[in-house]
């Protein structure tokens, strides 16, 4: 089992398994809020490999109830 980072990087692309412990929601909470548009897009690099920008993150991290992807 990896451990996780006490905090999440600025910048750069990280996978759920980095951003869950800061989000605070299921991970298929997170994907409905994904389509959406209530969180950060996912960015497919594969079929099973999904990343998500570590900077939208944070913007949804400061206000998740008013987050609106762009």
């Amino acid at each position: 089992m990896r451990k996780h980072a006490d905090t999440l990087p600025l910048i750069g692309l990280s996978s759920w398994s980095q951003i869950a412990p800061f989000v605070g929601i299921s991970r298929e909470t997170w994907r409905k809020r994904c389509r959406e548009g209530r969180a950060p897009q996912p960015i497919r690099l594969s079929r099973r490999r999904t990343l998500y920008r570590n900077e939208e993150v944070h913007r949804w991290l400061a206000d998740p109830v008013g987050y609106r992807a762009w």
